[in-house]
């Protein structure tokens, strides 16, 4: 939990433009947060023995050269071992993903991408894909561990990252995954870094705890402030005329996607000092919640060409590089690129 003070400068009197009461502008400050957690502990020391002593059933393992399954009493993990990430979602016998998740670097090029977007390119990232090197599947009490060796690469292009992963699902279907991942420093710097989700159509509502009501990135967010926001995901597209990366939110401790029809995914990091009380509530992150792909983004010239796909498009981003000026102004400032060589990225997903 966080407290922030929020001012708003209001116009006191009329002008011949100007009504009086218009919000001129505001300041928000953070007085203190806490991250989250204190509460979960507190209630599980009050938590019978009874109800301590009652556990799920261990869940089944299927395995073989390219898949492993995981079957538990409410979920059921697909996991591929060629991408070291999941085909298939399964909780509460509804099916979470329309395609199969994916790590993410790349991002529809903005116009002020225009020049870095061709190192870009000549390194690959708009053509990375995943190799796995190992995978071994463990069972223990409460949850089930998944960890690859894996790198992201392009095809005759040394590897953009070297990443040990691990998945773990818990026995109500929650998924947790950490990654420690080494950038490749000759290759410069990353778009972003993160997952891509693609939940099924219906998902077309966000509530996030971050900077909004607005777009916001690293770099671009004095008009937004932090807070809870609620909105439909068509209504994040920012229809630029031509298309381009847009619509992200910068510094979100949360997002829920909710469907209608099928309950909804959850998207917070994991509790990670709990009851401390900080300047900051942990590790925070971005997300973009879209009716369109990046791929459909960046191949169509004007946005009345744009076409809806058939499912939801969800990232969650360890890091967004910021967009800068670069079409006409100076190149990205250093402290806006996502360049630094370690990165640790922990998120959880929650399915209801």
């Amino acid at each position: 939990d966080s407290w922030h003070l929020n001012l708003y400068y209001v116009l006191k009197e009329d002008t011949p433009l100007v009504k009086a009461g218009t919000i001129l502008g505001f300041d928000q400050l953070l007085l203190a947060a806490t991250v989250s957690g204190q509460e979960a502990v507190t209630e599980k020391s009050n938590v019978s023995s009874e109800d301590d002593q009652r556990k799920s059933n261990p869940p089944e393992i299927l395995e073989n050269q390219t898949t492993i399954v995981i079957a538990g009493d409410n979920y059921t993990y697909t996991f591929n071992k060629l991408t070291g990430a999941f085909d298939r979602i399964v909780v509460n016998q509804i099916s979470r993903l329309e395609k199969p998740l994916e790590f993410n670097i790349w991002r529809a090029p903005a116009d002020n991408d225009r020049n870095i977007v061709h190192e870009w390119k000549k390194a690959g990232y708009d053509r990375a894909m995943t190799r796995v090197y190992e995978t071994a599947v463990t069972a223990e009490p409460g949850e089930t561990l998944i960890r690859c060796r894996m790198a992201i690469h392009a095809i005759q292009i040394q590897h953009i990252l070297d990443m040990d992963v691990t998945w773990t699902i818990l026995e109500n279907g929650t998924l947790d995954v950490n990654i420690a991942a080494v950038r490749n420093t000759q290759l410069p710097f990353l778009p972003r870094f993160g997952l891509r989700l693609f939940p099924p159509k219906d998902y077309d509502r966000v509530t996030y705890l971050g900077y909004g009501p607005y777009e916001s990135y690293i770099d671009k967010r004095q008009a937004s402030r932090f807070g809870k926001f609620t909105a439909n995901v068509a209504d994040m597209y920012v229809d630029y005329i031509k298309p381009q990366e847009h619509g992200s939110r910068f510094g979100c401790e949360s997002v829920t996607l909710i469907s209608r029809i099928q309950g909804q995914l959850t998207v917070t990091p994991p509790s990670q000092i709990p009851g401390q009380l900080t300047t900051a509530s942990g590790q925070t992150f971005s997300f973009n919640a879209s009716c369109y792909s990046q791929e459909e983004l960046q191949t169509k010239g004007h946005n009345f060409e744009l076409e809806k796909g058939d499912c939801a498009v969800l990232c969650v981003d360890y890091k967004m590089s910021g967009v800068g000026s670069n079409s006409c102004g100076p190149r990205l400032m250093e402290k806006y690129q996502l360049k630094e060589q370690e990165i640790n990225f922990r998120i959880r997903l929650e399915f209801q």
